[in-house]
């Protein structure tokens, strides 16, 4: 297993600058979000990460649940690393498959595929009376 400090020290390399430069830029922000999500992933715990970088648990943490904000760049670093250090994980494919909404992401997209005529079908047809069912739903619960 690779150590958090080599996992950072590619990263640095291939960012072109280091990643743990104390500053709220959004490029170093995001390469620190790729950094721990990727030693987190790669089995390493939040106390290695925080005793190596100095990070803490809650910053590891939110890192984890806002990954699916970095930018395309980012993604490809994460996916370079894991190469450079044949590591034994997944890519990631693309930046869609980050989100913990993956749900509404397929639903959205194949909403925006209909003509306007099936749209405005759907929505007073399904979408509408589904709304409806959901409102009478949730006033019977609050009684």
């Amino acid at each position: 297993m690779r150590t958090v400090i080599e996992i950072k020290l590619v990263l640095d390399n291939l960012y072109g600058f280091d990643i743990m430069k104390p500053t709220r830029m959004r490029k170093y922000s995001y390469a620190r979000k790729v950094l721990t999500v990727l030693a987190s992933n790669h089995g390493h715990t939040n106390e290695e990460i925080f005793i190596n970088l100095k990070i803490p648990h809650d910053l590891v943490i939110y890192n984890h649940k806002t990954i699916h904000n970095i930018k395309k760049i980012d993604m490809h670093m994460y996916n370079k690393c894991i190469d450079r250090l044949d590591l034994k994980m997944n890519k990631i494919l693309t930046l869609k498959s980050l989100s913990d909404n993956q749900t509404a992401d397929d639903i959205n997209e194949k909403l925006r595929s209909l003509s306007r005529k099936d749209l405005m079908y759907f929505k007073s047809s399904v979408f509408e009376p589904f709304l409806k069912k959901i409102d009478f739903e949730k006033s019977i619960i609050d009684l």
